[in-house]
């Protein structure tokens, strides 16, 4: 009988070591799989299905770095930009030779200034304003608004597209041109036997001084016309 319980006794304490055994293997085995886990994230999208990927916590920037392929362009992608030819034909290899602009001597602002090929400049008026900023480099301030009048009396339309006015006082300082209303620039043509009026408005220097010159463009084949005489 006391050999039977320590047979009984026996195949007990084998069962219990087998078993112990069999947890530390699982404990072993569930390590190493939480390892293996790991290095690849098992992650589930929006309609609830698996997708094997990267690990979300290294940075893609990173990645490319250590594969030596950050920086290498794609050889299939399209070019950035498409070339377009220069609307009035040319390119940047070109050389554009000077083209020296001739002055006509300075008429009275109330006079009528000859810009060549039949066509006149005068100041229709002169008279001070407040200018308002309302663009960048813009300063409001005491100014002038100068209304000019372009009388065409060629046999050709001229192109008032390039018109440019300026106004400097007695020292050269120049004056701030303003964009804003009631400016309103040369645009477009004027006809045969026809005129144009434009709007220009600039604020003063804080020094300014008498006398004023206005100074009015249109063309590089055309000369410069001046004009002078107190403004303000």
């Amino acid at each position: 009988m006391n050999l039977r319980r320590r047979l009984l006794s026996a195949v007990a304490l084998c069962v219990v070591l087998l078993t112990a055994a069999c947890s530390s293997a699982d404990k072993v085995t569930d390590s190493t799989s939480a390892s293996v886990s790991q290095s690849s994230v098992i992650a589930t999208d929006t309609s609830g299905g698996a997708y094997t990927g990267a690990d979300p916590t290294v940075d893609a920037s990173e990645s490319d770095a250590n594969s030596g392929t950050a920086g290498v362009p794609d050889p299939s992608a399209p070019a950035a930009t498409t070339p377009v030819p220069a609307p009035g034909g040319g390119d940047i290899n070109q050389t554009v030779p000077a083209v020296e602009l001739t002055t006509n001597s300075p008429v009275e602002l109330t006079q009528t200034a000859e810009a060549g090929s039949g066509v006149k400049i005068s100041l229709a008026g002169i008279e001070s304003v407040t200018t308002v900023s309302e663009l960048p480099g813009e300063i409001a301030g005491p100014g002038l608004k100068i209304t000019i009048t372009v009388q065409n009396t060629s046999a050709a339309a001229v192109d008032l597209n390039n018109v440019v006015v300026d106004v400097q006082d007695a020292a050269g300082t120049p004056s701030i041109p303003m964009g804003a209303s009631p400016a309103a620039p040369f645009t477009g043509s004027v006809q045969p036997g026809a005129s144009a009026t434009g709007v220009y408005v600039f604020t003063l220097p804080t020094s300014y001084t008498n006398p004023a010159t206005v100074v009015f463009s249109y063309s590089t084949e055309a000369p410069v016309v001046l004009f002078v005489g107190d403004a303000k």
